[in-house]
């Protein structure tokens, strides 16, 4: 991710004048996540014609699958860009928006339209699906926040080494929200593991960033599987069972590990 330092504003006598930074191609990428989210939903809204029908249909939800997983990707590559080419210091604010967009109400979005043609489930599931828009939204604020205070402190002459994430990432989450959906878990499961998600999201434990070659590896091959499996080459559930038996658990762990240690 971008999390470059704000831009600098140039001391004029007692008042200070902000001189915008210029666009970068980081920023393109980061804006290119937003994007995909959006057009992921509005494959969900029934915009592209792709299918008139009640409930959620098998290329809506590999169009849906597919714009989410090509947000993924801007969002990884965003980061590496402005180390190699430079950032306007815009990354932290468009990343929060662009991943409440793609992680965020995406997800959302597509549990409402799995669940809504069961009867009875269509009040639950955009309650339970608002919640976790919300968990998101605050996440992500909590975590502008918190490389703001880093660049701060850095600014001042401070060694304080990258900020952690607090809580699970919002490409997490997002994850485990849409392997639910791919899986077919019955609505009260769904729910539970979504509103779950959301908790995890806004919990106060330190989630660190992939720094290890396992970790990277894993991430990498998790994004790899996924569009193997939306261009239909091994089924939707391989990369939907990795990231529910792998990516959930070491959320739960360290949320519980944060726990036992405060």
């Amino acid at each position: 991710m971008d999390s470059s330092s704000p831009p600098m504003g140039r001391e004029l006598g007692a008042t200070v004048a902000l001189e915008p930074a210029r666009y970068t191609l980081a920023d393109g990428l980061t804006a290119a996540n937003g994007v995909s989210g959006f057009l992921g939903i509005s494959i969900l809204t029934g915009a592209w014609g792709i299918d008139q029908g009640v409930g959620l249909s098998q290329a809506e939800l590999l169009g849906a699958l597919f714009f989410y997983a090509l947000g993924m990707l801007f969002d990884l590559a965003d980061g590496p860009v402005a180390r190699r080419f430079g950032s306007s210091g815009y990354g932290t604010w468009l990343d929060a928006i662009c991943d409440t967009i793609t992680f965020g109400m995406l997800p959302a979005m597509l549990l409402v339209v799995a669940l809504q043609e069961l009867q009875g489930w269509a009040l639950p599931a955009l309650t339970v699906a608002a919640g976790y828009v919300a968990a998101t939204i605050v996440r992500l604020a909590r975590q502008s926040w918190l490389e703001q205070a880093h660049d701060a402190a850095s600014a001042g002459g401070a060694n304080t080494g990258k900020p952690d994430f607090t809580g699970m990432p919002s490409p997490v989450g997002g994850n485990c929200v849409l392997a639910v959906v791919v899986l077919g878990a019955p609505p009260v499961p769904s729910l539970l593991i979504v509103a779950l998600v959301a908790l995890l999201l806004v919990a106060r434990y330190p989630y660190p960033h992939n720094k290890t070659v396992v970790g990277g590896v894993f991430v990498g091959a998790l994004l790899g599987l996924s569009f193997v499996a939306i261009l239909g080459l091994i089924p939707l559930a391989v990369p939907c069972i990795l990231t529910l038996v792998v990516l959930l658990p070491i959320a739960l762990f360290r949320a519980a590990r944060s726990v036992r240690r405060a």
